[in-house]
């Protein structure tokens, strides 16, 4: 029997769930916003204000399946084993569309329990994907092959992000809004912005090396090591709270990427998919000063989140899924038009978002923003669709 084409690679189903949810989720952000600021109701009343549902819906629906489909795929290739089978990753695909269905249709119709359903289903997919991660980690381990620190910080990360989700989901339910507040922190700086990191600590060297001549793979451990403390002394600093410690961390974190930014620019000619990455990585250095000077004086609205979501964590994603989408469905390894155009709403986007914050979330701007978002990414998320729905263009498998 054949298998269905969105079984036949472990990127193909998550890639679609989160692809799907990210277009949808900006239709919806921008809907809600034009009632707001605009007066014009196009969905249903709900009694939850849509700013609060915003954010833990963003971060657990769009980031999580693209996070997933990636690392199912990557994973076992880091340690040098063969690709995982459908029955491991399958199921974790079709929990991420079920949750995702469920808390999509919440959202719609201003049901703030069927979230929280929808979440519970996705927590059950991302113990899934965290335990068959787990086994190729350890199996690694107990074969004596090299420990792949990478894998071991891709897990921390996701137990994190795993932990954010129960707490997401938990406050959703108990309506507890400085609770909502701490399991956002959780998952962006206890997953989001580790692992975005970790992959780009492991990745991006490694393409720069292939395409660039004479460039030198710069990619110590102790990189890794230095970025989970700062990003955990930062996480500490915002729950307990202690505005100079998260103020410490984030100033550090700026320092870093800065420093690894410089290390890793190619000094040669590049092409345009590697250009991308640097380019998304030059975001974290303002980023992370924006969230020191937040912790301080928090006069900047959301300005530092969303440098750090829009203009690092959605361009990377943007440019890697463009990767993996190309090179797994016999493309040619380049970005397309599509995803130029979304590369570029991005960065405008980021920096619009960034000036509403700093105009105290001034509305017009917002609106500007959300329908940029969404046209931007909107022919890029429909190209990436025929791509998952397709066989790939070279008859190979997968």
């Amino acid at each position: 029997m054949t298998r269905p084409i969105l079984l036949a690679a472990p990127h193909r189903l998550p890639f679609l769930v989160g692809t799907a949810n990210l277009l949808l989720l900006a239709l919806w952000w921008l809907l809600r916003l034009t009632e707001l600021h605009a007066g014009v109701a196009l969905l249903p009343p709900g009694d939850v204000p849509a700013g609060l549902l915003h954010g833990p819906a963003m971060l657990n629906l769009v980031f999580a399946p693209f996070v997933f489909g990636f690392l199912l795929t990557t994973f076992p290739r880091w340690m040098g084993y063969p690709d995982l089978t459908a029955r491991t990753y399958g199921p974790v695909g079709a929990l991420l569309a079920a949750g995702s269905a469920i808390a999509l249709a919440g959202l719609v119709m201003a049901r703030p329990e069927m979230l929280v359903a929808g979440f519970a289903v996705e927590a059950a997919a991302w113990a899934a994907g965290l335990i068959a991660l787990l086994r190729v980690t350890l199996r690694c381990e107990t074969d004596g092959k090299p420990r792949v620190w990478h894998a071991w910080s891709a897990l921390l990360a996701l137990t994190l992000g795993f932990a954010g989700l129960l707490m997401a989901a938990f406050a959703l339910h108990a309506m507890d809004g400085a609770l909502l507040v701490a399991a956002m922190r959780m998952t962006i700086l206890g997953f989001l912005l580790p692992v975005f990191l970790t992959v780009a600590h492991r990745m991006v060297p490694f393409f720069a090396g292939n395409v660039v001549q004479g460039y030198v793979r710069w990619r110590p451990d102790w990189l890794l090591v230095l970025i989970w403390a700062l990003l955990l002394a930062s996480l500490g600093g915002a729950l307990l709270p202690l505005p100079l410690l998260a103020a410490i961390a984030n100033s550090g974190m700026a320092i870093t990427c800065a420093g690894l930014l410089w290390k890793w620019w190619p000094r040669g000619p590049a092409p345009g998919l590697l250009k991308v990455l640097f380019w998304s990585l030059a975001w974290t250095p303002p980023g992370f000063a924006l969230l020191a000077l937040a912790a301080l004086q928090p006069v900047h609205g959301r300005a530092a989140d969303h440098a750090l979501l829009i203009g690092f964590c959605a361009s990377l994603l943007v440019a890697m899924v463009t990767r993996v989408s190309h090179g797994h469905s016999g493309r040619p390894l380049e970005m397309s038009r599509s995803a130029w155009f979304a590369f570029a709403a991005l960065q405008l986007a980021a920096l619009l978002r960034i000036t509403a914050a700093l105009e105290l979330e001034a509305g017009s701007l917002l609106l500007v923003t959300a329908a940029l978002f969404l046209l931007g990414l909107a022919p890029w998320c429909l190209v990436n669709f025929g791509i998952y729905l397709r066989a790939r263009l070279d008859g190979k498998p997968g």
